[in-house]
């Protein structure tokens, strides 16, 4: 009995040694607001379902302390304890900066292997396939629509409707100014407020091609076929449209403005959703349509991809960080986000058959449906961006028009190729 009880030890022993080698933890660096209830519920939800679907694994997140644009990303790969695996808003702009530090691997080779090409967009997979000859180095999680956020029940009282043309939005300026409303809100000292209206403009006034061809640099940024939208911005602050003041403000002080419906417009994403449930603000009372444009199929929101997943070149756990990204591409995974009431994004797929929790974020899905344009502050070199978001602050003040503006982008741009 003895002899059979030592046995039976040596054999338990062996299993748990057995399961202690197999065991594993993948350091995931994000989601930003995992404290928040709603998105802990969601994310907690799908780390058990990871964990469960790979005995033995455990997903450790690690809160960012920021992002690429501010180093912190870049200071977490070189850590030694950093991340397997990152989600982080991305761009080209932004993605350019740890490509070009040699700090994430390419992952081209998994677009083909693990099928991933046929989990996005074609058009979105041909556009990273364009951007560093070929080579890819970033998985979408979600796609930016940048569009008109505006209060239902304010437009209803007035009689109020967003236009199709631009001709007819600056009607709808004038006429909410002499209401005594604020037409629109910018917090340009948050560097992508400034770009989400200014990036409006720019796609209204020329299209989203030839934006595509100015952030590529194939175009001119002070090319006569891309000033009209910096010349507008500063057209809508002589009007008093936009405030001059509001240069001093930032992304959320701006979002107060329209909170309070002293200003009855706002540019922004499908991810403003989680401004407007902190501030307490009825996600039901939103209403989102794109920025009219007097060009034939440009009233379109701008966008990009904005979030992305990147595997670090020292991740200790590169297989899991594929593996990771394969469960996030799976439908199962982004159904489930989709339609959690903490969904904020645009997938990087068509989803069918998927309710929204939230009737905006339905509106943005239908209005992004038709088409997404360029949103430059995801696009632009980053040695570019610093002039670019100058440049906005500069027209917001009124201290340079939109001609000088441009110049001084193509400048910039000329010295950046």
């Amino acid at each position: 009995m003895l002899k059979f009880l030592t046995r039976s030890a040596a054999f338990a022993a062996i299993i748990a040694a057995s399961s202690m080698a197999k065991a594993e933890t993948l350091r995931m660096w994000g989601p930003e607001q995992i404290t928040e209830p709603l998105i802990a519920e969601l994310w907690n939800g799908i780390k058990a379902d990871f964990e469960a679907a790979n005995p033995g694994v455990t997903v450790e997140f690690i809160p960012p302390t920021g992002t690429i644009s501010n180093g912190a990303v870049q200071s977490a790969i070189q850590s030694d304890a950093g991340p397997d695996v990152i989600l982080t808003n991305s761009g080209i702009g932004r993605v350019t900066v740890v490509k070009n530090a040699k700090q994430v691997i390419p992952l081209t080779a998994d677009y083909e292997k693990r099928g991933w090409k046929d989990q996005i967009y074609p058009w979105l997979y041909t556009e990273l396939k364009g951007q560093y000859g070929g080579e890819i180095y970033e998985v979408p999680d979600g796609l930016d629509a940048l569009g008109i956020w505006y209060h239902k029940d304010m437009f209803a009282e007035h009689g109020w409707t967003v236009p199709a043309t631009w001709s007819e939005f600056t009607v709808l300026l004038k006429a909410m100014q002499d209401a005594g409303v604020q037409p629109l809100a910018i917090g340009p000292r948050t560097t992508g407020s400034a770009g989400h209206l200014f990036g409006n403009l720019l796609q209204s006034a020329s299209g989203s091609d030839a934006v595509g061809k100015a952030v590529r640099g194939k175009l001119a940024w002070d090319d006569p076929s891309m000033v009209t939208g910096a010349v507008r911005l500063r057209e809508l602050v002589d009007a008093g449209f936009i405030k001059k003041e509001m240069a001093g403000l930032d992304l959320e002080g701006a979002s107060r403005l329209w909170f309070t419906k002293r200003a009855a417009m706002f540019v922004a994403g499908p991810w403003f959703t989680a401004n407007t449930r902190k501030a307490g603000y009825d996600l039901a009372n939103a209403g989102y349509a794109a920025m009219p444009s007097d060009i034939a199929g440009e009233t379109k929101p701008t966008g990009g991809v904005g979030w992305s997943w990147l595997v670090p070149v020292n991740s200790k756990q590169p297989e899991l960080a594929l593996k990771w990204i394969d469960f996030m591409l799976s439908d199962g995974v982004m159904k489930k986000r989709a339609q959690h009431p903490a969904s904020t994004m645009i997938y990087p797929r068509e989803l069918q058959g998927i309710e929204p929790p939230t009737t905006v974020l339905k509106d943005i899905f239908a209005v992004a449906a038709k088409g997404v344009g360029y949103n430059p502050s995801v696009y632009l070199p980053g040695d570019v961006l610093d002039t670019y978001f100058q440049v906005i602050q500069g027209l917001i003040s009124a201290q340079i028009n939109g001609e000088e503006g441009m110049k001084q982008i193509q400048a910039k741009m000329a010295a950046a190729n």
